[in-house]
């Protein structure tokens, strides 16, 4: 009699113990995400990156890229990309890392990427409770 209660109640207290492990709100894995390839080169975020203490300042939205190149999947680089919104106005950079600054490149040819970083950057600051607006237009 006493064995089957107990034998219920744990049973009940290892399928607590699993739901609970299984879902943590706002927790993730580390994950370097694909966002985009463009000219032989995949470009892929670091989600943990994303607004890092680690990374340089100055900009509202901060997140590292990895750019491996497709033909032999190694390391190219890995860049910091920042966003910031003026007056309903997303804007772009790369940080310069010998420099010391942040650059903004021109759009013609890294609006494609900057535009993929954004994107793929959007789930994860929602996750990480980072405030954003869908309204900001490119400039």
């Amino acid at each position: 009699m006493f064995t089957g209660k107990i034998f219920r109640i744990l049973v009940l207290a290892a399928a607590f113990f699993a739901a609970g492990s299984l879902y943590f709100p706002g927790v993730s894995l580390a994950a370097d995400v694909w966002c985009c390839s463009r000219d032989g080169r995949s470009f892929y975020l670091d989600s943990e990156s994303i607004n890092a203490e680690t990374l340089p300042r100055e900009m509202d939205y901060r997140a590292s890229v990895k750019v491996v190149r497709e033909s032999d999947g190694s390391l190219e680089k890995t860049v910091v990309y920042g966003f910031e919104s003026q007056n309903d106005v997303l804007v772009g950079a790369i940080y310069d890392e010998a420099a010391g600054l942040w650059k903004f490149p021109e759009y013609k040819s890294e609006k494609p990427v900057l535009t993929s970083v954004w994107k793929t950057m959007k789930p994860y600051m929602k996750q990480k409770r980072i405030s954003y607006s869908d309204s900001w237009i490119w400039k």
